[in-house]
């Protein structure tokens, strides 16, 4: 399991979470989402207890289903043999210390690349059944199922039951079943929309029962963090999947060509970000009558760490950096939901 990339299942539900709250302000309890089947047509008031206990299960549905993700990957890439390649590729380097590394003849710099080069440790391919790594996913897409079933309970929403299978399907036919959408460079697209548009404005709808244009802007620009992830998750695995026959875009358009793409991509989202907070501290004085420190403090601290952020995964990108970029664009991600939470909070 990947820790850091958990990031990308908090992040977009932060988003549509604030998009909500700031929806539930601006009108009043009339039109809110029934509050589910055990209380027929009721209508439902925007209670803090109803609002925390959603945004929770959001959050966990979020959760459970990047992991769920994770595991499928790892079981899919191993079982195909794909994850064989990769430990092939970097195993002549694989030494019990760094002192072993440089008495084998490799120079720091050497070492470095290789360590930066080689992906976190995949579970199949590290001597771990393929049984295990299976169930571990089926148990987190069935947490992530149960979390769906109760936040659809309380809301009324029945039809949000074919958006959950469709992320299950999505999450699993990744990698999965006999034609696995992301062997046939899809995956960016994927990330783009499942930990973007659905996360956040899933949450938002949830929460409020309504999306508005800010909604649509965050989940946006977060997807495009996502969809960020995926690639430089992709281009660093461009030579091994190329060989394994895993056509990704990286393999499609070649790693030159979506490298340059990769960081236009990210110098994109932080200017998303950054000019909508310009324009307001232009119009400061009189169009933001919701101004608050908490709100300044929030926008202001995401945008510092955005911009440093940004400048350094660019370079992470171009020096071939490849695990300190997507640990990087996972603290990215979350500098974006806290510039959108304070830029939300003032309009």
């Amino acid at each position: 399991m990947r820790i850091p990339t958990l990031m990308l299942g908090i992040a977009p539900v932060l988003i549509g979470a604030t998009a909500a709250c700031r929806v539930l302000d601006l009108r009043s309890a009339e039109g809110l989402p029934a509050c589910g089947v055990f209380v027929s047509s009721a209508e439902c008031h925007a209670g803090t207890g109803r609002i925390v206990t959603l945004g929770l299960l959001c959050l966990l549905v979020a959760l459970f289903l990047q992991i769920a993700v994770n595991f499928a990957n790892d079981y899919s890439d191993g079982v195909r043999g794909t994850d064989a390649h990769r430990t092939a590729a970097v195993r002549q380097y694989t030494v019990e210390s760094d002192f072993q590394f440089l008495e084998n003849g490799a120079t720091v710099e050497e070492e470095r690349q290789v360590r930066e080069l080689n992906g976190p440790t995949r579970l199949v391919a590290s001597g771990v059944t393929p049984r295990a790594v299976l169930m571990a996913a089926i148990v987190n897409a069935m947490l992530a199922c149960v979390c769906g079933l109760a936040m659809i309970v309380i809301t009324g929403y029945w039809w949000l039951v074919f958006v959950g299978a469709l992320c299950v399907a999505a999450a699993w036919f990744y990698v999965g079943g006999s034609h696995p959408y992301g062997y046939f460079g899809f995956g960016e697209l994927a990330a783009f929309v499942f930990f973007g548009p659905v996360a956040a404005l899933g949450t938002q709808f949830v929460l409020c029962g309504h999306v508005n244009g800010n909604g649509v802007y965050g989940a946006v620009v977060i997807g495009a963090v996502s969809a960020a992830v995926m690639a430089v998750n992709n281009l660093r695995d461009v030579n091994t999947d190329r060989e394994s026959g895993k056509r990704t875009l990286a393999v499609r358009v070649g790693a030159r060509v979506f490298t340059v793409c990769l960081c236009v991509l990210i110098a994109l989202v932080m200017l998303a970000m950054v000019i909508p907070w310009s324009v307001m501290w232009i119009h400061m004085d009189s169009d933001l009558p919701n101004l608050s420190v908490l709100g300044g403090y929030c926008a202001v601290l995401g945008e510092i760490a955005l911009i440093l952020l940004t400048v350094v995964v660019e370079f992470n990108v171009a020096k071939r950096e490849y695990r300190s970029a997507m640990r990087n664009l996972t603290w990215i991600a979350l500098a974006v939901a806290l510039v959108f939470v304070g830029l939300t909070m003032s309009i």
